[in-house]
């Protein structure tokens, strides 16, 4: 009987040993994963923002090319459109932008500056550049390459059949 007894009170002591071996495990780990999942979150943030600066910079680039009127009037116009596409639709964080307007298209860079998270703990900065473009539009060229392409379809076609 004595040993039986004895047994018992050795594991009572290792459980008595291991209490509370979790709860320093978790004060380890859990910061580690919040640290983690707000990175990936924040990493997600980052990329829809250079999404919005990529579509918009070219979406602004080439709706000012096509826009008719004096050099002021296609500045104005591009800026106007950039605000539109670009800085209202920005999640978090700083974006520059430079609208280049010259007689041989439209030129749009963007910088994208988001502090980090835990910014105030770790000096970190995630930055972005974009730079769009659009060649000047010529309507003969434009109407030239349609025509190629819509002789390479019969061809195409004809050649199937």
């Amino acid at each position: 009987m004595r040993i039986a007894m004895t047994g018992k009170k050795e594991l009572l002591q290792k459980d008595v040993y291991w209490k509370g071996s979790l709860t320093v495990e978790a004060c380890y780990l859990l910061p580690l994963i919040f640290l983690l999942i707000w990175n990936v979150l924040y990493l997600a943030l980052y990329l829809y923002n250079q999404s919005v600066i990529v579509q918009g910079s070219y979406c602004t680039a080439l709706r000012t090319e096509r826009w008719i009127g004096s050099q002021e009037q296609r500045i104005e116009e591009a800026e106007r459109k950039y605000a539109a596409a670009v800085e209202q639709k920005i999640a978090v964080g700083r974006v520059d932008r430079e609208v280049i307007v010259g007689t041989d298209g439209v030129t749009v860079r963007s910088g994208l500056t988001m502090e980090a998270p835990g910014g105030r703990f770790f000096l970190s900065i995630w930055r972005g550049k974009q730079e769009q473009r659009a060649d000047r539009w010529e309507p003969v060229s434009f109407l030239r390459a349609c025509r190629k392409a819509e002789n390479i379809w019969q061809i195409v076609q004809t050649g199937m059949g």
